[in-house]
This record gives structure tokens, sequence and C-alpha cells, in this order.
């Protein structure tokens, strides 16, 4: 599959997370459409693939230099924790997530940008509703991601255990077979980036969040085409309720991908 949130799926998220090619809210002191679209020009640039990766991208996003007087002095969120510590807090937050809703923006590697509404039940639920004039929804239920396509009239699904999804999802937040190559701290923000190499889950996932009271912000999908995505969450609510249709799996007119 890929270490991929969704990848191979339609026109606006063909990049982003399900492929069998591929692989995390704006920073707080970052406007949303400029951080993406820095991401994304990042990675398009000619001769750029081999030198950028999601944990540099992470970093200059945490770290990204904001125009107020004294900023460059200004202290690093978590700067007396080791790696392993903050990492440890953002698997204890993202485990401790029951429900949450936001609005998403999303920049794929082509530079096309959509956007919709996104809805998280943990563990094992998930929904993208995309904005027209994407024809996409998107559901994780069941141990399944279903890909449905309005205009092919297809639904395509695959393993949430094969796909990122599953640092979302899970019950328990496990690692499997990535590992972390990168903890960026900034004055209000912390990226975890987590890399796999292996054969089902090749890529990089640098995951931002608020710091130090947790909000989930962006995260940042590098493909093994070193394709970069990026996705933006804003007005984001924690701990609502949602109706259990919103989890419904759309019927399976499509093909079960398991690679």
């Amino acid at each position: 599959m890929g270490i991929a949130f969704f990848t191979s799926v339609g026109v606006a998220c063909a990049e982003l997370a399900l492929s069998s090619a591929s692989l995390a809210a704006t920073a707080a002191t970052v406007d949303t459409a400029q951080v993406a679209q820095e991401a994304t020009q990042a990675e398009v640039t000619p001769g750029a693939h081999s030198a950028n990766s999601a944990a540099s991208l992470g970093d200059a996003i945490v770290n990204k230099p904001v125009a107020t007087p004294g900023a460059e002095d200004e202290a690093l969120v978590f700067d007396g924790l080791s790696d392993d510590a903050v990492v440890e807090k953002v698997r204890a937050y993202i485990q401790s997530i029951k429900t949450l809703e936001a609005d998403f923006t999303q920049v794929a590697p082509s530079g096309g940008v959509s956007s919709g509404k996104l809805y998280l039940r943990r563990p094992g639920q998930l929904r993208f509703e995309y904005e027209p004039p994407a024809p996409l929804l998107i559901v994780a239920t069941q141990g399944n991601v279903y890909v449905e396509d309005k205009d092919l009239e297809t639904t395509d699904f695959y393993p949430i255990k094969k796909t990122p999804l599953r640092f979302l999802l899970s019950k328990q937040v496990e690692l499997g077979d990535a590992e972390v190559v990168g903890v960026d701290r900034g004055a209000d923000t912390v990226a975890v980036t987590f890399a796999s190499t292996g054969e089902e889950t090749e890529g990089e996932l640098s995951v931002i969040l608020q710091a130090p009271n947790f909000a989930l912000e962006q995260w940042i999908v590098r493909d093994v085409q070193n394709g970069i995505t990026v996705v933006s969450l804003s007005n984001l609510e924690e701990g609502g309720r949602f109706r259990n249709s919103l989890f419904k799996a759309p019927e399976a007119g499509g093909s079960f991908l398991k690679n």
C-alpha cells in the first residue's frame, strides 16, 4: 500500500492516502493556504525531490519565522523533554481522542486543492466528505477504508491496517513497521515524523499538533515517488456525538485493493 493517507483514490485525493504507491490544521502561527502552498511548491521544484522530506517540511513549518519582535528568542515547546517523551505525549493524545470534527483543506502533489468536512470516531471510524466539484467520499469502518467516486460510480476499499490511518484509528497507537525519524518543536507547535521501509507501508508521515495543549492541526504525507500531500484542519471540535449513519460503508461497486 505505501504509508499514504489517501492516494490513487481519484482526482482530489488521488495523491493523499490509500494507494499502492504512497504513504499529517494549520500551524498556529502560519496561514493554512500559505503553508500548504509552500509545502507543495517545495516538492514540485525541479531537483528538490532528493533534498526534501516530510521531516524537513515539518521542521520548516513548525519553526517558520514569525514577524514578531523578539520572536527569534522565543522558547520552544517541550524544549526540556527528550524526543521519546514528546512522542509518547503525542501518542497519548491521539489515543485520548474519542470524536473529532473539522473542516479540511488538502493540497495534492500536483498542486490541486480540495476541501471538505472530516469526522473521526475512535477507534476505527472516519469520514471525509469532499465538497463539489470533487466527486469523492471516503469512509473508514469495519476494518476497511472505502473510497467512493460518484462520477465513476465505483467504490474501492482497502484494509485500514495497511494504511497510516491505523495511527489515528487504532485503539492502541502502535508504530508497527514505522519508526520515528524526526521530532521538531516550535513556539506553540510540535511535529513528529514517522517513516517506514516495510514493503506495504513505505513513505513518511509528519503529524503537526498545537502544543503544549494538544490539538491536531495538520499532516504531511510523502510517498515513495517523493510526492507531498498536505492536509490542514480548521474549526476543530472534539468530544461531539455523531449519528451512526455517517460511518455507513458505501456500496462496494469497485475493487478490494490489497496492494
